[in-house]
């Protein structure tokens, strides 16, 4: 589960040449705007490079940029030695490749796209050609004759095409199997024969949502054999998703493990795409294991995988022989309360390779020797390290980012493999989002502040050169800057972060109506930071226009605090983040400005869970609330989320039913409005509807939107506008006099 309610790097190295932004020059805008202006495309900050594409030979940087009211995309491309951007492939020439994942119909396919980062393009092993899908077939554009050729012919939607870094291959995905053929033509192979429910190389929902795996299949570096995950789906429970606006109603059944339910059962095989020999790895495959990363060491000689038990307290790190399936374990991490799954080894190609380890009780890089043991601590300190970016394996050099000044701002470092002080690569407040090259010798940064729209910059490490790829959007509205500072969590002790915007008239004699927005959920970005908020952002200004005090806080399991101050919600979401809501809201109302009597809450997703927590088990607290597409009680969600911070309901019964907002439904003692698209594959509206049916046991009157289809982002102009309206309604209603 992931916050997406809030859709969206400080000064960087050294100064030095800055080109023209690529985007056209937009009209400025009008002096005021109005929720239909925030949703409407390209919005009120115009259109961003997206899918923003390293060459792997780190010379060329792509990325698509949209244009006109149809937003359909060309793919620009920069040469890094020459710093010239020009377009590569114009969206005609693109075709379908381009279209705006917004014009999709299917709710689920366009979601998938968006919210898991699927990739319309990518570049060729040799990084002398482009490849794409459209129209569901592969073409492949050779960047020194300019000529596009269909590469595949085979019917049927494919996902997730690949070449062979030999580039005599083309893999895919279609209906659920993995196939393979030659780029030259021919036969279409696949590693598998079909069998219904199960998947070949296609991820299963749940490991791309909560293991953020993005591909299911992996060619060897020498492009004889493809690692792919099998997902042997069958055991796992049917979730019906109705399409009730058609005249005759359609049904999608979504495989869905609930918390304590059969997983999917997930192996490795590889696959000799000489002989169309299957080895299955002997790691995983069985109900209680996840296979959570796989990948191939830098020789290709041996495959590796991460296991993690299914109580996610132990993670083991093994590699396999393709040809046998022998495996053995290299690394086992554990801890009581469970491990995070940061990302996969980064193997060097002298030797030994880099992971992620929470020994110490924070996330930190470790340089580990073949045989698994420990030969260097890379990074110390107090704070989390939040991603390893890139190795320059030739200079002895690695690249993270990192919090700081508590959460607020994103930070790149660098630190020597051979030890010693990490420094700082960028400077200043606000947040860096960092794409390092290849072979980290340059980066892109997207760097934004809470006022700032995102800018995109390349930097040369070699040179120290900076060229500007798209400037901030300018926008003439005077907005309410939001402060910045520490308040005391419900220990009395542990400082956490806040946010509060004024409004623009703002009288320290009166009294104001306060609307505060949390998440609360363990793992994920801050609610709190220096970085550019979107729409959200655009909206809360609206709100501080109308005399509303915006406020938002982080309680102490936010991801800028230790693992063990995290690891106090095992077995109880729910009862720390109200802790620590309530601290914040007896702050509030300790304030002389502020009316005690009209404060609501709200969130989306774990922050309507929140919202709804919040309002059945500390009744009169708030004044009102809004739950946006909210968990409702565990046992709906799904297995690899719930448990790893709630354990089985079987095996913790007590905790399932102290973190229900359904069984405390006749609590319900102030308004809450509740919202729910019907198509959400990822917190069903299920819960939604088994809450109603409490309140209504109970006789409790409650409020209701319901978007027909629409999945989790409840996306599109046109329902953003109306959600966004309703909820600006509501608090109108709510906390106005």
């Amino acid at each position: 589960m992931r916050n997406i309610s809030r859709l969206v790097g400080p000064v960087l190295l050294s100064c030095g040449v800055i080109l023209s932004a690529t985007a056209a020059v937009e009209p400025a805008p009008p002096a005021s705007y109005g929720i239909a202006r925030i949703f409407a495309k390209p919005g009120l900050t115009g259109y961003h490079p997206e899918e923003v594409e390293w060459s792997p030979d780190g010379r060329y940087v792509t990325y698509f940029l949209r244009h006109g009211d149809g937003g359909l995309a060309d793919l620009h491309i920069l040469d890094t030695r020459t710093d010239r951007n020009s377009v590569l492939l114009t969206a005609e020439q693109l075709g379908s490749a381009a279209e705006p994942p917004s014009d999709i119909k299917n709710q689920r396919v366009q979601e998938r796209i968006t919210r898991y980062h699927v990739a319309s393009y990518r570049w060729s092993p040799k990084s002398d050609a482009i490849f794409f899908l459209s129209n569901d077939q592969v073409y492949l554009y050779d960047l020194s004759s300019h000529k596009i050729t269909q590469i595949t012919h085979e019917p049927g939607a494919k996902r997730n095409p690949q070449l062979s870094p030999d580039q005599r291959w083309v893999s895919y995905l279609t209906d659920g199997d993995l196939h393979y053929t030659p780029v030259s033509g021919g036969k279409v192979y696949s590693v598998m024969p079909h069998v219904s429910g199960v998947l070949n190389g296609q991820l299963n929902w749940v490991y791309r949502e909560e293991l953020e795996l993005r591909s299911g299949y992996r060619w060897s570096p020498g492009s004889r054999y493809i690692a792919f995950l099998q997902s042997d789906q069958r055991p796992v429970h049917s979730f019906p998703l109705i399409n009730y606006l058609a005249q005759q109603p359609s049904v999608y059944e979504q495989k869905y493990p609930n918390a304590g339910t059969p997983n999917p059962l997930v192996r490795l095989g590889v696959c000799d795409v000489q002989s169309g020999r299957t080895v299955w790895m002997s790691m995983a495959g069985t109900a209680d294991t996840y296979l959570a990363r796989f990948g191939w060491l830098p020789a290709g000689e041996r495959v590796y995988g991460e296991v993690l038990n299914r109580a996610q307290t132990q993670l083991q790190l093994l590699t396999a022989d393709p040809e046998s399936g022998a495996a053995r374990v290299v690394v086992s991490q554990t801890d009581p309360d469970w491990v995070d799954v940061r990302a996969a080894p980064h193997f060097l190609k002298s030797g030994g390779f880099i992971w992620n380890s929470q020994q110490d009780g924070w996330h930190h890089l470790y340089l580990f020797s073949d045989d698994g043991r420990v030969a260097r601590k890379l990074t110390f300190g107090d704070y989390n390290v939040l991603k390893l970016e890139g190795v320059d394996e030739q200079r002895g050099q690695l690249y993270f980012t990192r919090y700081t000044h508590g959460p607020l701002n994103t930070e790149l470092y660098r630190v020597s493999l051979r030890g010693g002080e990490p420094r700082a690569m960028t400077l200043g407040s606000g947040t860096h989002n960092i794409n390092m090259a290849p072979q980290a010798r340059a980066f892109l940064d997207s760097y934004s502040n809470v006022l700032t729209p995102p800018s995109l910059t390349l930097v040369n490490l070699e040179n120290g050169r900076h060229t500007l790829i798209q400037a901030s959007a300018k926008l003439s509205y005077r907005f309410q800057k939001p402060s910045f500072f520490r308040i005391p969590a419900a220990d009395g002790r542990t400082p956490i972060y806040a946010r509060m915007t004024l409004p623009p008239d703002f009288d320290s004699a009166k009294k104001y109506p306060v609307i505060m927005y949390q998440y609360g959920g363990p793992d994920v970005a801050p609610t709190v930071r220096d970085v550019w908020g979107g729409s959200g952002f655009l909206f809360d200004q609206l709100l501080v226009k109308q005399g509303f005090i915006l406020f938002a806080t982080d309680n102490r399991a936010a991801t800028y605090f230790s693992h063990r101050s995290q690891a106090l919600v095992k077995n109880h979401l729910g009862a720390l983040a109200l802790a620590d809501q309530l601290a914040a809201l007896n702050w509030l109302k300790s304030r002389p400005y502020v009316d005690a009597a009209r404060i609501g809450i709200w969130g989306w997703s774990y922050g309507g869970y929140m919202a709804t927590y919040a309002l059945t088990h500390a009744p009169g607290a708030w004044r009102a609330g809004i739950a946006v597409a909210p968990v409702t009680q565990w046992q709906d969600y799904d297995s690899i989320y719930t448990e790893r911070y709630m354990g089985t309901p079987q095996a913790n019964p007590a905790g399932y039913a102290e973190s229900s907002d359904v069984a405390a439904a006749k609590n319900l003692a102030d308004p809450l409005l509740l919202v729910a698209g019907t198509g959400d594959d990822n917190v069903h509206w299920q819960n939604t509807l088994q809450f109603i049916q409490a309140l209504i046991a109970a006789g409790k009157p409650y409020q209701l939107l319901v978007y027909p289809n629409k999945t989790h982002g409840i996306s599109g102009p046109a329902a953003r506008t109306h959600l966004f309206t309703a909820m600006q309604d509501f608090w109108q209603q709510q906390l106005k006099p």
